[in-house]
């Protein structure tokens, strides 16, 4: 039995007649330019086959340059098949999922242990005491997945597995969740897949040590020898080895039914764990430092996907310039020298973003064009055995910004966040007051810490479309030499119209009588007195950072 993924159709990809259709690693890079994008069937399925994809794109084609980029890019229809012919020559066999001694990232070693159901790699089934909302899966029921369908969830597991007890191979059963799950899987997203994949794809020459923490050591999992059963744990040899990263070793089990072949169970047992500071080696996140107390500085946190409030906050740690390379390139120097390592920067974006400034400065990318940053995540629960929430979410990057090096543009989006934080913080404020006046509402030890659903619901998703059009209309005065003050004054106002409208909805949506109706006026007057003096230091903030010429608008 033999299922290539090369030629067998596996990777759910929508046309650019936004039909969906299902097609192998080599058409769908060969014609790269007739897809609009991958859409699986979650957005962790998504991200981990973008991953995945990448990781080859970067051992096939490189690029090692700029030029070998650039030619790469004026390919519009598709890739060259000649460097992908070569490179299977050199790996036959590589990717078949049925492979009888190297399955594609799967452990032959534990074919001597007994399978488990196939509901164990797909995140929305029921397993054991892994209970998921709408699934009522038993251990009695025999699921079955199609090979196409357990070669995307086999993937997705490797990346976005929860962790916990898990099968063993001797006695080793708990493991850390799959590595993807600690970040959002930043994506710049061209205007067809073939833009995608190379405006993602930053230059790669592991014998010259690019990217950044790649060494000539490095391979994606594909190219390694099967590995051993039990769990171990090592330092990446490069960002491909990060890419395809081991944290399961994983095998499936398959039978015959009516001339097809399907897998009806799956060996999943702890893998590799990462032992290296994951903003030194991971490039398609952002960072940032969190303010602890004494107005003191954390160290660096990848930039995370929240259940309620959008990706759009942490623009500044996704779309600003960080100097990552510069940074990194200064510590060598400094170790090189003996002398400590000097303060790290507040934040860093994902590493395609410097690569897309650079493709400006050598006139590949017009400096006006605006391209969509998508954010993939998950995010497990409390003890990370399930699986809390997962969310793909968009906004825009216009290049301008991209490139920006005035830091007066990183204090205006600053400012913009920070009022919505406020704002909803406001909000959240005013109903847990009035909560408290009469039942004295607090949140149980061991309860989740979180803001106040009711209020808020209408408030935070109402921002996303508002600050896409800031974050456009920041672009432009950028390129344009235009006033930042308009765009930054029309969010503001839309913003706290936005929080006024939450919190009358609040306080006229439920009946109430007596000293109720007083306890709501009185919250709603002090979230009132807020939002004023929120407002006030936003205007304040926008004339300290407006340039002089700059008219403020009423």
């Amino acid at each position: 039995m033999s299922f290539d993924l090369l030629s067998e159709p596996w990777l759910p990809m929508v046309d650019n007649g936004g039909e969906p259709v299902e097609v192998g690693l080599r058409l769908v890079l060969l014609e790269a330019g007739a897809f609009r994008r991958l859409a699986g069937e979650t957005p962790t399925v998504t991200a981990a086959l973008y991953r995945l994809v990448l990781a080859l794109i970067h051992r096939v084609y490189g690029p090692a340059s700029p030029d070998e980029w650039a030619l790469l890019w004026d390919e519009h229809e598709g890739l060259p098949a000649g460097p992908l012919d070569e490179y299977i020559a050199r790996h036959p066999g590589a990717f078949d999922l049925l492979h009888p001694e190297v399955p594609f990232l799967q452990c032959p070693h534990l074919k001597i242990t007994a399978p488990g159901t196939v509901g164990k790699i797909v995140a929305f089934r029921a397993t054991g005491s892994n209970r998921t909302l709408f699934d009522h899966t038993t251990a009695d029921d025999r699921l079955t997945l199609s090979l196409a369908e357990a070669a995307r969830w086999m993937v997705t597991t490797l990346a976005y597995d929860t962790s916990g007890t898990k099968q063993s191979f001797t006695t080793v059963r708990t493991s850390e969740g799959g590595l993807a799950n600690r970040f959002g899987t930043a994506l710049i997203e061209g205007k067809t897949f073939h833009e995608t994949l190379l405006l993602n794809a930053a230059l790669y020459n592991p014998d010259a040590e690019l990217p950044l923490g790649t060494t000539a050591q490095d391979r994606p999992a594909w190219e390694a020898s099967p590995p051993e059963p039990e769990p171990d744990e090592r330092p990446p040899y490069g960002w491909t080895d990060l890419l395809t990263w081991p944290s399961r070793r994983i095998l499936l089990h398959t039978r015959q039914e009516n001339d097809a072949t399907l897998v009806d169970g799956v060996v999943l047992t702890p893998g590799t764990r990462l032992t290296a500071d994951l903003d030194r080696v991971e490039l398609m996140a952002g960072f940032r430092r969190p303010w602890l107390k004494g107005n003191q500085q954390g160290r660096m946190q990848p930039v995370a996907l929240d259940e309620l409030r959008g990706i759009w906050r942490h623009s500044q740690d996704l779309l600003l310039s960080s100097d990552r390379r510069w940074w990194n390139t200064f510590q060598a120097k400094l170790r090189d020298r003996g002398l400590l390592p000097a303060e790290e920067p507040k934040r860093q974006r994902p590493a395609a973003l410097d690569h897309i400034a650079d493709l400006v400065v050598d006139g590949l990318i017009p400096e006006e064009t605006v391209y969509t940053l998508r954010v993939f995540g998950q995010r497990l629960g409390d003890k990370g055995g399930d699986t809390y929430f997962w969310q793909e979410e968009s906004m825009p990057a216009p290049v301008a910004l991209l490139r920006a090096e005035n830091a007066r543009i990183g204090y205006l989006i600053g400012y913009a966040v920070s009022l919505a934080d406020d704002l909803g913080e406001a909000l959240a404020m005013m109903q847990r007051d009035y909560h408290t006046t009469f039942h004295g509402d607090r949140p149980a030890k061991g309860r989740r810490q979180g803001t106040p659903v009711e209020v808020v619901t209408g408030y935070w998703p109402r921002l996303t479309v508002p600050f896409a059009d800031l974050l456009r209309e920041l672009g432009t005065a950028v390129l344009t030499g235009a006033s930042e003050t308009v765009p930054m004054e029309r969010w503001g106002n839309r913003t706290v119209e936005l929080a006024d409208q939450a919190a009358g909805r609040w306080l006229h949506g439920t009946p109430r009588r007596d000293r109720l109706v007083l306890a709501a006026a009185d919250c709603w007057d002090a979230y009132d007195d807020r939002r004023q003096d929120l407002r006030r230091i936003f205007r304040n903030g926008l004339a300290r950072y407006s340039t002089p010429q700059e008219e403020r608008v009423s």
